[in-house]
């Protein structure tokens, strides 16, 4: 799947096969006397692996979801890999393809309506690690207390045992992983910053309202208020001053948001988490592109990182694909593929999961290309 992903299979397969050889060793006595080809063997243990792999991602996302419910929250979306079941805003679940990198599942709630400061964070955040711990427990029951288990049973098993550890201590303590920062780190920081918290609010409460169709230009103000200044170290806070520059650009303050952005980046860009830095990146390069500031769009364009970035997203993010157009009409000058693109974007717009999103990046398109209309149209005048 993701980087993150083979960092944690890598993982789980080390410690699956170590437990595996343990339990096997210990187990022979009682189990089964059929034989086992090696090659068989070794296929059927990797194959456990990546079943019990996928078994936690969901089990983790599943104990989101389960400790959010029990402290209030409302659900919102459920993402395992690219699939997310989501709530349409009429009480209607529904399916669609959306994928965030570095991450290989996500479950987003509404917080309940409740001051900031008793908002209920901590079990909510680790809910995830200690499905996983949960689970991995469970396994580890069965594999001590049943007898004569099928080869396979007990491999998978063993994998989950192994793999629920690794992802429950990859979740649970505090640290980024593909440029995303894990629950524990989440946690850390809700602990000690009350505008953390807001944060942390901020963002599910902007996430269901874009899923629902609503734009950032349309949310009160007070959404995005944290009551002090930004603390771009914290993904928490950063999140929401990514969000506010955002705001300026859905308004059509494009050269307003162009500034900040460049501001952001100069002056935050070591602070911010990585899939940040992408994110203000691709918006950086959007706007330069389109206010003429062609040494930043430029180099925004010779960045392979971040140009990987934005294809690898275009099909699942209108702003990506809002990107590309940009590159593609104004640096490329290549209409065809600006209008492709901006059609392609228009006629998918009930698959992309953020509606809010996608409404501001069609009419940002479509003002980009009636744009260039209006200038030919002047240059032929005057000819």
């Amino acid at each position: 799947m993701k980087k993150t992903f083979t960092i944690l299979l890598s993982l789980a397969v080390g410690c699956a096969l170590g437990l595996t050889v343990v339990m096997l060793s210990k187990s022979s006595e009682s189990a089964s006397n059929e034989t086992v080809n090696p090659v068989v063997d070794v296929v059927a243990l990797i194959v456990a692996v990546v079943l019990a792999s996928y078994l936690q991602i969901i089990l983790h996302e599943a104990g989101h979801l389960v400790c959010g419910l029990l402290t209030g929250y409302r659900f919102v979306s459920f993402r395992v890999g690219s699939l997310v079941l989501f709530n349409d805003g009429n009480g209607k679940l529904r399916f669609k393809r959306f994928k965030v990198a570095g991450t290989g599942g996500q479950c987003l709630m509404s917080p309940p309506d409740v001051p900031i400061e008793k908002l209920p964070t901590g079990l909510y955040n680790a809910g995830g690690a200690l499905m996983n711990l949960l689970c991995a427990t469970v396994a580890l029951l069965l594999i001590i207390y049943c007898d004569n288990m099928h080869f396979f049973i007990r491999y998978f098993l063993s994998s989950t045992v192994a793999v629920g550890c690794v992802f429950a201590l990859l979740n649970g303590i505090p640290m980024k992983l593909g440029g995303i920062a894990n629950d524990g780190y989440n946690i850390l920081y809700l602990k000690r910053d009350r505008q953390s918290v807001k944060g942390f609010c901020s963002q599910l409460v902007v996430n269901e309202k874009l899923q629902n169709g609503v734009r950032l230009s349309q949310m009160p103000d007070e959404v995005f208020d944290l009551g002090g200044e930004i603390n771009y170290s914290d993904p928490l806070q950063a999140n929401v001053g990514l969000m506010l520059i955002s705001r300026e650009l859905d308004k059509g303050n494009i050269k307003v948001a162009h500034e900040q952005f460049k501001e952001l980046l100069n002056s935050h860009g070591k602070e911010l988490l990585s899939l940040f830095r992408l994110e203000a990146g691709s918006e950086l390069m959007f706007t330069s592109l389109v206010t003429g500031d062609e040494d930043v769009a430029q180099n925004s364009i010779n960045d392979k990182m971040l140009m990987q970035y934005i294809t690898k997203h275009a099909r699942v993010m209108s702003t990506k694909q809002r990107a590309l157009m940009a590159k593609a009409l104004l640096f490329d000058n290549d209409r065809t593929e600006a209008e492709r693109l901006y059609n392609d974007v228009v006629a998918r717009r009930d698959s992309y999961l953020m509606q809010g999103e996608v409404k501001s990046d069609i009419e940002l398109m479509k003002h980009l290309l009636e744009a260039q209309n209006n200038d030919q149209d002047q240059v032929k005048s005057t000819n």
